[in-house]
């Protein structure tokens, strides 16, 4: 009996052993300081060498600003931080006015590399190639490619029209090639400078096709979900949403009528987006499928929405107005208002790290 006890006893014990063990091994080790949590770009005002990035924890229960410079000896980031994307461990911060794009250790945020990139808008990847796009409203319009390893420059892909949203989808690089430029005096208007999707193959890295929308507003976003590019078209009354398959080159739209949006992202199987007036709706991606409000921004006094995005079932949002800090609203799905944040000047962008 006594031995039995014994040996019940020592299986016991090898039994916790290898249970801790186990658990050791399911623990999860952060990569760095600001891994997990939403990175924040701080786009600044033109010319005031105000790009930043701020980091907010999971839990939205802290705010931490300046992010590079903490980690790179002080060093400003540079002038108007347009985006940022991912590939692999590696972030890439596109600084539109600097012409340039700093790359770092999306966990760590230590910079590993600088690469020049004349007046740089967005940035996509696929293969080996890093693609940025470059307008300079004037008389640059191209998407330059870059080898991913060692960002040598590989080639230029020259447009008739702006290079403005670039993104990923599928096996294709899809880039806007129109969008607006604005009258010279008073009330400087948006005006429409085309309306046109291209592909590009990366396996040749030349445009494979040239996709014409057929609204008659103004393309102001576009993102990739489910091998597809999703392009927002608005005018002055409606809103267009096309599905584009980069493949064929072909498209399916829809419009939502009375609504005038300007951001559009995709979450779940669902795109997005929001109108002028702080409505924000859901849809499906078919284009029979309708647009449903799910609730409305109440957006700060003196400013206005300039960033939209839906991470892990909430919905953040940015007032803005380059006069002083912006404000982000962290909303649930549902419309209620989970906190309110001050942050730095032209908050543009929510990205999950």
């Amino acid at each position: 009996m006594k031995i039995r006890k014994l040996l019940t006893g020592i299986a016991a014990v090898s039994l916790m052993f290898i249970t801790s063990c186990n658990d050791d091994d399911n623990m999860y080790t952060p990569k760095g300081a600001y891994d997990g949590g939403i990175l924040v770009g701080v786009e600044g005002g033109f010319n005031k060498n105000q790009a930043e990035v701020s980091f907010l924890s999971s839990d939205l229960s802290t705010l931490t600003e300046n992010i590079f410079a903490a980690n790179n000896s002080a060093q400003p980031l540079g002038d108007v931080l347009q985006t940022i994307a991912f590939k692999e461990d590696k972030a890439y911060l596109v600084v539109n006015n600097s012409n340039k794009v700093e790359v770092v250790d999306r966990y760590t945020f230590k910079k590993t590399a600088t690469f020049q990139a004349y007046q740089a808008r967005g940035i996509a990847f696929a293969n080996s190639y890093i693609y940025v796009s470059s307008n300079d409203f004037f008389s640059t319009y191209e998407v330059n490619v870059y080898n991913a390893s060692n960002f040598a420059p590989v080639k230029k892909i020259s447009f008739d029209r702006y290079a403005e949203k670039i993104v990923t989808a599928g096996d294709h690089i899809v880039v806007q090639t129109d969008g607006s430029t604005y009258e010279m005096t008073p009330p400087y208007n948006e005006i429409p400078s085309g309306h046109t999707i291209a592909t590009i193959n990366p396996s040749t890295n030349t445009v494979e096709k040239t996709i014409t929308l057929t609204d008659d507003g103004i393309i102001s976003d576009m993102v990739s979900g489910n091998g597809y590019a999703y392009v927002l078209s608005s005018d002055a009354q409606d809103t267009y949403i096309y599905e584009v398959n980069p493949k064929t080159g072909t498209f399916t739209s829809s419009k939502v009528a009375g609504v005038t949006a300007g951001k559009l992202r995709f979450y779940g199987n669902s795109l997005y987006f929001i109108d002028s007036d702080g409505n924000v709706y859901s849809k499906g991606t078919s284009a029979a499928a309708t647009a449903t409000k799910l609730f409305k921004h109440t957006k700060t006094s003196g400013l206005y929405v300039y960033g939209f995005d839906i991470i892990d079932g909430r919905v953040y949002i940015s007032d803005v107005n380059f006069n002083g800090p912006s404000k982000i609203l962290i909303y649930s799905m549902q419309g209620s208002l989970q906190k309110t944040i001050s942050a730095g000047v032209g908050v543009n962008g929510f990205y999950k790290n």
